[in-house]
């Protein structure tokens, strides 16, 4: 059964199934695993100007989220694992098997010298001993340029492919240091390139549907929400996205005035059903992270919403629009502006930089109200107690 919808009506879903308006889905540890369930992964990033991008999409869409929580599924529970998917990230650890391919291919990328693959050896004769570690703690002084172009250890560069071929995963985190495990200890009897999967297409086929799944709604075509999918040009995603249609496992979506067919997965039938409908829901004000799940397609937002974003974290200060780390402001179905924030949790204190307000977005009391709010909800997310505003 396909759907049709008007370009509002697809807006509301959007918004609606990624859990952004409408009253709080998730509030409960056991939802946030839902939720990742759903989101497929959290992009992790470890810069902290106003929250990481990970603790970012989670307090976005859980009520009342503190980033303690996170943490205490990833490293104490182990329910999530820290591990390559979209780039470094989030997601649950029994996933972890599926993602062999992952690792066999990125062992092509890199070109590993044997000094390397000793240093490799050298480091999982030593973890027999010391199961727990992180690259300070293994006393070389060798350093190598490494992937681009950035020096590092030695130790660093050898846990950094053992990482990436499998042999290690990521304990937990201080700050920005890692601490590795052997996986053999995390995941006993498990060969992490052994793969599960068949053949290509089935591999790619779960790898596409978990991002749809992510996003709501996606287009096959090329797409930033692909990224992290190795070596997926556009003959295996075509033959992916069959598959996914001959086992309806996903289903078509139209826009009324679009040419372009997106794809929905069948859990979002009973919100594309509210969106269609005369519903009415309570929309909400939040703010967004600049690697949300919500915004993994640029272009698809900006076609959809009316919405540009850059993350301008690495543009030169003089080329920015706007700031090195902005949030993009949803308020029900519309992005109605983006913020600069930064919190400082010594001083109990969030700051405003500025808000930047959509040029199709008049001012109001309303508009004001829901912003001092979510200021607010953001404000007690970082534990803080004072709102400075430099605007």
């Amino acid at each position: 059964m396909d759907f049709t919808l008007t370009q509002k009506q697809a807006c509301q879903f959007y918004v609606l199934w990624q859990g952004l308006s409408g009253p709080y889905r998730w509030h409960t540890q056991a939802d946030i695993l839902m939720l990742i369930d759903q989101l497929g992964c959290l992009q992790f990033d470890p810069i902290d100007i106003c929250g990481r991008n990970a603790d970012l999409v989670l307090q976005a869409r859980v009520r009342g989220y503190r980033k303690r929580q996170l943490e205490t599924l990833l490293y104490k529970d182990c329910q999530l694992i820290d591990a390559l998917d979209k780039n470094m990230a989030i997601y649950p650890q029994r996933d972890y098997p599926k993602f062999a391919r992952t690792r066999r291919r990125a062992m092509e990328y890199h070109r590993v010298t044997e000094q390397i693959e000793t240093a490799i050896q050298a480091i999982k004769t030593f973890m027999q001993t010391h199961p727990i570690l992180c690259s300070q703690d293994v006393n070389w002084n060798e350093n190598l340029v490494w992937v681009w172009g950035r020096t590092a250890s030695l130790a660093a560069v050898a846990l950094e492919m053992m990482l990436y071929r499998g042999e290690v995963v990521i304990h937990h985190r201080q700050g920005t240091i890692r601490y590795y495990q052997l996986t053999e200890k995390r995941f006993p009897g498990l060969d992490p390139l052994s793969d599960p999967f068949p053949d290509e297409t089935e591999y790619y086929a779960w790898r596409i549907e978990r991002r749809i799944r992510a996003l709501g709604l996606c287009w096959n075509r090329p797409s930033d929400a692909w990224l992290g999918i190795e070596k997926m040009k556009s003959t295996e995603r075509q033959k992916a996205f069959e598959l996914l249609l001959r086992q309806e496992r996903i289903f078509p979506v139209n826009v009324e005035g679009w040419d372009q067919t997106l794809y929905a997965v069948r859990e979002t039938r009973p919100f594309l059903e509210n969106a269609r409908g005369e519903t009415p829901y309570r929309r909400r004000m939040e703010f967004l992270g600049p690697l949300d799940n919500a915004l993994w397609d640029r272009r698809l937002i900006e076609q959809l919403f009316g919405f540009q974003y850059k993350w301008e974290i690495y543009t030169p200060k003089a080329q920015r629009k706007y700031d090195s780390y902005v949030l993009p402001v949803l308020w029900g179905d519309r992005f109605v502006g983006r913020i600069a924030l930064e919190s400082k949790p010594a001083e109990k204190k969030l700051i405003v930089k500025q808000f930047w307000r959509e040029p199709r977005i008049r001012d109001s009391q309303a508009l004001r109200t829901a912003l001092d709010r979510t200021l607010d909800r953001f404000m007690r997310f970082h534990e803080c107690e004072i709102i400075e505003r430099n605007e």
